[in-house]
């Protein structure tokens, strides 16, 4: 007479099964929105103040005058010059005192 001894079937666990299933999606759909959708266009009317931009942007800009101004107060000797002392010790096997 001999002992059959059958296996335990493994149960499927449907939780993560399910957590799996979600995630998968989820990233498919970010990936859809973010690299393949197009925004839709929005017409929207730009109010008058905007439109007076426009213009503005077109306005040249000389900054000479503004340099001769500042060059009147801002120039002049306001300190020395710096001497900038040489690196290290005259002899750097002597002890420090």
């Amino acid at each position: 007479m001999a002992i059959q001894i059958e296996q335990e079937k493994k149960k499927v666990n449907w939780f993560n099964l399910v957590l799996v299933a979600l995630f998968i999606v989820i990233l498919f759909l970010v990936t859809y929105f973010i690299f393949f959708k197009k925004p839709e266009l929005i017409n929207v009317v730009a109010p008058g103040s905007l439109q007076s931009i426009s213009q503005i942007s077109q306005i040249q800009l000389d900054p000479a005058p503004v340099v001769q101004t500042l060059n009147k107060y801002f120039t002049g000797n306001y300190g020395t010059a710096l001497t900038i002392p040489t690196p290290g010790r005259s002899n750097p096997f002597a002890p420090y005192q």
